[in-house]
């Protein structure tokens, strides 16, 4: 089996592909054309039948509100005169026939013809017809009136006997349902009226006959568009009356109906035309391009091969430069893995001296008495305070990388942020003699506000830090649906190639002698992070040698309240005096030894172990269940810290108040701590910190157990 590319038909045979596509588009485009025309006229034929059984159907309506009220007023004379004959009229039946006269013109004959009441009413086959037929069922008939064409409601009289003693006749002149007939009037509609049932016209326009009736139950609707009316089709709709033996007929003549459809297929003919003399012209064209090709084509694949070869040149270079990316940037990230392993090895190891040295200096402060010795000690406080503020710097940011902090976004008035803001840093500018001001601002915002007030507190520090004279200014601006607020400074400025760098760790710019008096570059880097998750936005301008602008986009809240909100008053320290039973679990002795010196001198007993077995062991010795267990995070042996306060749990049925002390900023770490439902304290801690979360844990005394035995 031969199998012929595309390209290699068309290098054979151009002209036949191209004459075979021609007709092959021709005879599609005929046959979609005849298809939708097709369609389109049965589509046509049944619109018009729709809207045929409509008209019936409204015809039909109005002629049952016409004729309802005429047929109950001539039963109600005919009943009289069938329960006491003829004869009785004058008595009995009178009256009826007189309101029946408001209707029409009403009209009695007795059994031999004769006119006994009314006028002379001349029905369609004359009167012998009215007598044909024993019941007393209504009927409709066609006839004169005074001249007028009417309908005429013929009623039966049958004595007691069943023998016909005369017809009772209530003529309604057909400009009764010319109200409805006009509309029809139109000279489009070719029938439209009442019938009887064998097609005999009551009143209407057009024909008088419309041929033999299908066969309709009362209220059934039948449509028909091959129909025909005097030799000519037409679409007919058709209702029969419910509560008389009549039909409503409207009819369309078909040539009428069609001659929208006409008058398209005609532009049809006239488009197809136009298309099939724009489709050979095309292919006129494509004829005279195939040459044009065929030269074509040859240039084209030697530029082909030329550009093939440069291609694959360059893809070599590009796939050696990729190469070469990939290994700087796995680099790179070994680089930043390594450099947190070290941040957070280090600030681990440097947290445990100072949570000892912090401990033995508290201790050592309530023993010293002399105001020199005092003076050394103190000063030593100073450093250690220098020294843990670095290390709680580099716990905030080891804290939002881990993903631990969850914002509190409420509804904030900004002066309180800015307010709260600005009050911790007017001592140091006016160290600096520089003016700090605030431009008030009634705005309220969606934001956490602890996070959004450091978040300011970070940019004042910088501004006044790096702005020798002049001063620096906090205010906002609207922009649509988000608040700016900025802080502007008069300080030198920063470089533009140096605004993407300033939020970097540890970049300080102007300090290369890291003076730690001038900060530690991790201002603007936590402004950073703590903007990106609060979803807020953080921009710098500046202009070297005029001062630099810090803002925040803040989304301004739904509802806006000049009131503030109150803020609730600070708890006081809850002291606790009781005495508690403290299990302390600390591998460091100096540390070891320092927390049990610290716990005792505020009243509490003290057991202590070096790791999680030996704290287990000791818990099953003691007199008591613990009331806290106080451990370091990272511990000798197979269990950390939580790990020794949930099995602590496990081994006394119930659970046991903890506290974890870590040095280790690492997020992962953090992360597991906080997973334990344990309250997490980082080192160094103060002994007031110590205390505050010693008391917030209640004071919830453990059973004494009476003895090992009855505790088995």
């Amino acid at each position: 089996m031969i199998r012929l590319s595309v390209n290699a038909l068309l290098n054979f045979h151009p002209k036949a592909i191209l004459a075979a596509i021609v007709l092959v588009m021709t005879l599609l485009g005929g046959v979609a054309w005849g298809a939708l025309s097709l369609v389109d006229y049965v589509s046509t034929l049944d619109r018009a039948e729709h809207g045929t059984r409509q008209a019936a159907a409204f015809l039909e309506g109005h002629a049952d509100a016409v004729l309802d009220g005429a047929a109950a007023a001539l039963a109600r004379v005919a009943d009289r005169l069938e329960e006491g004959g003829i004869a009785s009229l004058p008595d009995h039946a009178l009256g009826e026939a007189l309101a029946a006269s408001r209707f029409g013109a009403l009209s009695i004959l007795d059994a031999g013809g004769r006119t006994v009441f009314g006028p002379s009413i001349h029905p369609d086959g004359g009167t012998s017809g009215l007598f044909q037929g024993a019941d007393g069922a209504l009927e409709l008939l066609h006839g004169q009136v005074d001249g007028l064409d009417s309908i005429l409601m013929v009623r039966r009289i049958l004595g007691r006997e069943g023998i016909l003693e005369g017809v009772v006749l209530l003529a309604l002149p057909s400009s009764t349902l010319h109200t409805v007939l006009d509309v029809f009037g139109d000279g489009r509609h070719s029938v439209a009226g009442l019938f009887r049932l064998d097609g005999t016209r009551l009143a209407g326009i057009g024909g008088a006959v419309v041929g033999p009736l299908p066969t309709l139950e009362p209220g059934e609707e039948s449509g028909e568009s091959d129909w025909t009316v005097g030799g000519d089709g037409v679409v007919i709709g058709l209702k029969r009356m419910r509560d008389f033996p009549a039909v409503a007929a409207v009819a369309l003549p078909r040539n009428v109906v069609l001659e929208p459809w006409s008058s398209r297929l005609q532009h049809g003919f006239m488009m197809v035309g136009v298309s099939v003399v724009a489709l050979f012209g095309l292919a006129a064209l494509g004829w005279a391009s195939l040459r044009r090709e065929a030269a074509a084509r040859d240039a084209l694949r030697d530029a082909n091969a030329r550009l093939e070869q440069r291609v694959e040149e360059r893809t070599a270079d590009l796939r050696s430069l990729n190469q070469k990316l990939v290994r700087a940037l796995a680099e790179k990230e070994r680089a930043n893995q390594a450099k947190a392993r070290f941040l957070s090895a280090a600030n681990h190891d440097l947290r445990q001296p100072f949570q000892a040295l912090r401990l033995f200096h508290h201790l050592l402060m309530e023993r010293l008495k002399e105001t020199r010795e005092r003076s050394i000690a103190e000063k030593m406080g100073e450093a250690l305070d220098s020294g843990e503020k670095l290390l709680h710097a580099l716990l905030e940011v080891a804290t939002l990388d881990a993903g631990v902090v969850r914002p509190n976004i409420a509804e904030v008035p900004v002066a309180t942020v800015l307010d709260s803001a600005a009050a911790e840093f007017r001592g140091l500018a006016a160290d600096k003699k520089l003016d700090l001001r605030v431009r008030g601002c009634p705005a309220m915002v969606r934001t956490d506000a602890t996070l959004l007030t450091r978040m300011l507190g970070d940019l004042l520090r910088n501004a006044i830090a790096y702005t020798p004279a002049g001063g620096v200014v906090v205010g906002c601006r609207r922009r649509g649906q988000w608040l700016r607020i900025e802080v502007w400074d008069s300080g030198s400025g920063i470089a533009a190639e140096h605004l993407d760098a300033i939020f970097e760790d540890f970049v300080q710019l102007g300090n290369p002698e890291r003076d730690r008096r001038r900060g530690l570059g991790l201002g603007l880097p936590k402004v950073r992070r703590k903007a990106a998750l609060l979803g807020h936005a953080v921009e710098v301008r500046s202009r070297p040698g005029r001062g630099s602008v810090f803002s925040i986009m803040v989304p301004l809240a739904a509802s806006e309240s000049r009131t503030d909100a109150a803020a609730p008053a600070p708890a006081g320290r809850a002291e606790d005096t009781d005495t508690r039973l403290i299990l302390v679990v600390e591998d460091d002795p100096v540390q070891s030894a320092g927390m049990q010196l610290l716990l005792e001198s505020w009243g509490h007993d003290v057991l202590v172990a070096a790791d999680g077995p030996a704290a287990l062991a000791t818990l099953r010795a003691a007199p008591r269940c613990p009331d806290v267990i106080l451990s370091d995070f990272r511990l000798p042996g197979p269990l950390t810290g939580a790990e020794t306060v949930t099995r602590a749990a496990e081994q006394e049925g119930r659970p046991i108040p903890g506290i974890i002390l870590t040095g280790d900023t690492a997020p992962e770490r953090i992360r597991e701590a906080v997973a334990v439902g344990c309250r997490l304290l980082h080192k160094p801690v103060t002994p007031d910190v110590l205390r505050d979360a010693l008391n917030a844990l209640g004071t919830e005394r453990q059973p004494v157990r009476h003895s090992q035995s009855s505790a088995a």
